[in-house]
């Protein structure tokens, strides 16, 4: 397989864009007419063919789409079923299918994780958790062509009450967790067919810029733009060209509630992928 950083430069120039829309179907905020319905099975088509109109409305401008894993496990099994068709319709674009879990686990867990996301979801990439070390990284990146996308630095107002912490590595240097976390994941791939990217938080410009100096090939995955506070001109100046997709989620999906939903993503995609051209 194509490795993950020609593939994204090839979404990207497809699409003359790094946007990734994230799929997160909330039923308190979706059209009615997804919304509704009395059981969990109508909940769940509901969500699976809001997201598809998602898609198919915002492809042209979009490099890829991030399907939120919990709003589709929310609704039980048939949510499975759900992200199934979802993902199926990405695929279908053409477009990158980043798989949103955070797992993070060691050993056959984390090597079962990734069979699911990759083998059963085809998915091009996931997100990680790498609290418990390298080898909760490492089974993520034993798929060739695949890229795990590592929490580094975090757009959420608690990312700081970790990651930011001081700490003293095996080589006796100190420097901030989230550097000791990036460093482990580099080594975590060394020799293994994946792709090693992180998640770093719009809403935290200077590390981006700190993270893109650091590791200059590595694709970063970068929420916050919009709602979370984050624009685009802080990110663009920060990854200073490097290989990224930056996320929108709520402010594509929910630009309108109503009856023209696809047509305000559009239009809010479009608006979102202009603002980022460099």
């Amino acid at each position: 397989m194509t490795p993950f950083p020609a593939r994204l430069a090839a979404a990207s120039g497809a699409s003359g864009s790094v946007l990734c829309v994230g799929l997160d179907p909330d039923p308190e905020r979706m059209p009615a007419a997804f919304a509704s319905g009395a059981s969990e099975t109508a909940g769940a088509t509901g969500a699976a063919a809001f997201c598809r109109a998602i898609v198919e409305a915002t492809a042209e401008r979009a490099a890829a789409f991030k399907p939120n894993l919990a709003f589709f496990e929310a609704y039980g099994p048939d949510g499975w079923d759900a992200l199934d068709a979802v993902c199926e319709a990405v695929r279908a674009s053409g477009r990158l299918l980043i798989l949103d879990g955070k797992r993070g686990d060691i050993g056959n867990t984390g090597r079962r994780y990734a069979t699911s996301l990759y083998d059963r979801l085809l998915g091009d990439a996931s997100t990680v958790a790498p609290y418990m070390g390298s080898d909760s990284v490492a089974p993520f990146l034993e798929h060739e062509g695949r890229c795990a996308f590592v929490l580094v630095t975090t757009s959420n107002p608690g990312g700081a009450d970790l990651q930011a912490l001081v700490a003293r590595g095996a080589d006796g240097d100190e420097r901030s967790l989230w550097r000791h976390t990036a460093d482990m994941a580099i080594r975590a791939g060394d020799g293994l067919p994946g792709t090693v990217g992180f998640v770093a938080g719009a809403t935290r410009p200077e590390l981006l810029a700190e993270i893109r100096e650091a590791y200059p090939e590595a694709p970063l995955l970068v929420p916050g733009v919009g709602a979370q506070g984050g624009t685009a001109g802080d990110v663009l100046r920060a990854n200073a060209g490097g290989p990224i997709l930056v996320n929108s989620s709520r402010g594509i999906l929910y630009a309108s509630g109503g009856d023209g939903f696809e047509r305000a993503a559009r239009e809010a995609a479009s608006r979102l992928a202009d603002s980022l051209a460099p």
